[in-house]
């Protein structure tokens, strides 16, 4: 394969030759564009997990009965990316934080401070700090999570539903940066939403 052009590390199956359940799966999974994202073409190997781990993404980080704020949500999905090592992850994300968020400026504070470590300072909001701490602590040290963890969010502000959002979305980015680094995941030419994002599929 041409390394300059190679999706990932094991064989991909594009979207021409895919057939039964794989091309319905890249049907199911196809964006607004028409494109099937790397990431999912990547996974044409085992392609009875295409459609229920998109639908499990969709469910966490594109549900509107998700309250936590987008950019937020966004936030925590990039923090888990940027702890696993995952540019891939990283980057979509990152960008959707930026495309999110109301201050530009601030989003992009935010952004870099995750991959410094400045964010845990006075310049971020209580909200925000304890929202990241917990993805961090269950993100690197999962055995040591208690019920404490789920207190000092609750002092934040967040309500049960929130928290169980964002252990959602650390948890299931987790299973993502691995993926993603695993197989060898390549960028593909689209970052980031680009635009709006896409509507729950049914």
């Amino acid at each position: 394969m041409d390394g300059e052009k190679q999706i990932a590390w094991v064989e991909v199956i594009d979207e021409e030759a895919a057939t039964g359940d794989l091309a319905d799966a890249y049907d199911a999974v196809r964006g607004s564009d028409g494109h099937v994202e790397n990431l999912y073409l990547a996974m044409s190997q085992t392609p009875a997990a295409i459609r229920p781990a998109d639908a499990h993404y969709l469910a966490v980080l594109h549900n509107p009965d998700n309250p936590l704020q987008p950019w937020l949500a966004e936030l925590v999905a990039t923090y888990v990316a940027v702890l696993c090592g995952s540019p891939y992850a990283a980057t979509n994300h990152g960008d959707n934080v930026r495309h999110y968020h109301p201050d530009a400026d601030e989003a992009r504070r935010l952004v870099a401070a995750l991959e410094g470590g400045g964010w845990d300072g006075p310049e971020t909001d209580d909200a925000t700090r304890a929202a990241l701490r917990y993805t961090r602590k269950l993100s690197l040290d999962p055995g040591a999570m208690s019920e404490a963890d789920i207190a000092a969010l609750r002092q934040a502000g967040f309500d049960d539903k929130a928290i169980s959002y964002i252990v959602q979305i650390a948890a299931s980015f987790a299973y993502w940066a691995r993926i993603t680094n695993g197989l060898g995941i390549r960028l593909g030419d689209t970052i980031g939403l680009a635009g709006a994002p896409a509507p729950q599929r049914d």
